[in-house]
């Protein structure tokens, strides 16, 4: 009976002992995670596993919280750049259009009052572009774009396209070439953003492209629809980034525009379902395109 006493005795103590060791390892932690601003890992150097778990699931969260951190100083940062981008882009052309006005104001010569008038004007489409790349971008951010699924004909979409963009195409004196352009070709797209698709697309060729500017369909595959757009640039284009916002070759930014247009064709193109990609081979430089076809 006395050995029963002696061991409960010497039981309880090592369980009194174990538990003040606990507790004043509890107090460290406590204390080492209210001096820990920077979210530094933790000591593990403890007695107890369960205790060595913890810390490493603290430790764990922790770079959580790092990575939290991290990615919204990056947004942040992200936010004002964009802030300081669309000031510089808007400002530009609405200065030019407020000076050609009042040149025109104050002309009595009325072919030069209609000259600098139709360059205003001009100036003016162009910051009303802006304007609808910058709601179109907002809708985007906030996931309130909505798409409108249907079977339509990319061979039509296409040729619209170039049609209405053939001032800007004859301007630069390009001869566009789309020989599969009487052949009708259906994809499920959205309409409105698939216009919207190949106009930005023809504004960057216009932009970027010397001499060539040639749309190709392959069909062949029975689940997708392939539209290449080959384009000469004698200029190294950063395949990697070139869809990314704000984006510009250019870095001068002489060649106008905020650098969205590609942006907006992947966010819309992937709301369908499909794809865009790019790659240059010396001076030719390519967009690739897949769509769905429709299920009938």
């Amino acid at each position: 009976m006395l050995y029963v006493i002696i061991i409960l005795i010497i039981l309880v103590l090592f369980l009194f002992v174990r538990l003040l060791l606990l507790k004043k390892e509890l107090k460290r932690i406590t204390k080492a995670m209210k001096n820990n601003p920077s979210y530094d890992h933790m000591n593990m150097d403890f007695i107890d596993k369960d205790l060595q778990k913890m810390i490493t699931e603290v430790n764990n969260l922790y770079d959580q919280i790092m990575q939290v951190k991290a990615e919204c100083k990056d947004d942040e940062r992200k936010i004002k750049d964009s802030i300081s981008m669309i000031s510089h882009d808007m400002r530009t052309p609405l200065t030019s259009v407020i000076g050609y006005l009042q040149v025109a104001q104050r002309s009595d010569n009325a072919e030069e009052k209609n000259a600098n008038i139709e360059i205003a004007l001009e100036r003016a489409r162009y910051l009303n572009d802006l304007v609808n790349d910058f709601f179109d971008i907002s809708l985007i951010e906030s996931e309130k774009t909505e798409v409108d699924i249907e079977k339509v004909n990319l061979s039509e979409i296409i040729c619209e396209e170039i049609l209405a963009a053939s001032p800007e195409i004859d301007k630069k004196g390009i001869e566009p070439l789309f020989e599969q352009s009487e052949r009708d070709v259906y994809i499920r797209a959205d309409r409105k953003k698939l216009s919207r698709i190949i106009q930005n697309l023809l504004s960057n060729a216009v932009k970027y492209s010397e001499k060539r500017l040639e749309f190709r369909i392959e069909d062949s595959d029975p689940s997708k629809v392939s539209l290449k757009l080959i384009t000469d640039c004698s200029e190294k284009i950063d395949t990697d980034k070139v869809f990314d916002r704000f984006y510009q070759n250019d870095s001068s930014r002489t060649k106008g525009g905020a650098g969205l247009g590609l942006y907006i064709c992947k966010s819309f193109i992937e709301m369908m379902d499909g794809s865009i990609s790019a790659k240059q081979d010396g001076n030719s430089f390519e967009i690739l395109l897949t769509f769905l076809k429709p299920e009938d």
